[in-house]
């Protein structure tokens, strides 16, 4: 089998298995979208206290919705207790709280646990220790940003930085 050089005005591509394979697939998952400021939303989907809205950041299933002082938040979509998915539905409205369908623990707005069957009998357990998993979050520009990783890379520099330098 012989091989041809590419003409100079067409630009060398990865190889195809790059595009298939499910190792770096992975390897792009925790990479990047898990280290890297993401765009998940318009901030106008979240229109209202208890509208939420749930997304797939890597690996991860993320919680995002809009609490009662207006501030958008953003929780890894999970109880605390049993590792349940907490949010079933895509998107929609919470009155007050969040519940867990396999055994009713109970979240605020804000991911703090605020109730849960026979709580008051398990003096150990601290209820802010138990909140939701909190993901970094940020609303600019009518957009809402989240970041998984520990230490977010800055905002002001990775997003804003970029926009201007690519958009003036």
């Amino acid at each position: 089998m012989t091989t041809t050089s590419l003409p100079p005005s067409l630009i060398a591509t990865l190889p195809g298995e790059h595009y298939t394979d499910p190792e770096v697939f992975a390897l792009e998952q925790e990479r990047i979208f898990e280290t890297m400021w993401f765009c998940v939303a318009r901030a106008g989907e979240l229109d209202k206290p208890g509208s939420f809205r749930t997304y797939q950041v890597g690996r991860e299933s993320v919680l995002v919705s809009r609490a009662r002082d207006g501030s958008v938040k953003a929780f890894l979509n999970i109880c605390r207790h049993r590792g349940a998915k907490l949010c079933t539905e895509e998107s929609g409205e919470v009155k007050r709280a969040f519940q867990c369908p396999y055994h009713a623990w109970t979240y605020g707005l804000d991911g703090k646990l605020v109730a849960a069957p026979n709580l008051t009998s398990m003096p150990d357990i601290d209820r802010t220790a138990y909140g939701l998993v909190k993901v970094h979050v940020r609303e600019w520009l009518g957009y809402v940003w989240v970041c998984l990783a520990e230490n977010p890379p800055s905002f002001e520099e990775d997003v804003i930085g970029e926009v201007v330098s690519r958009l003036g």
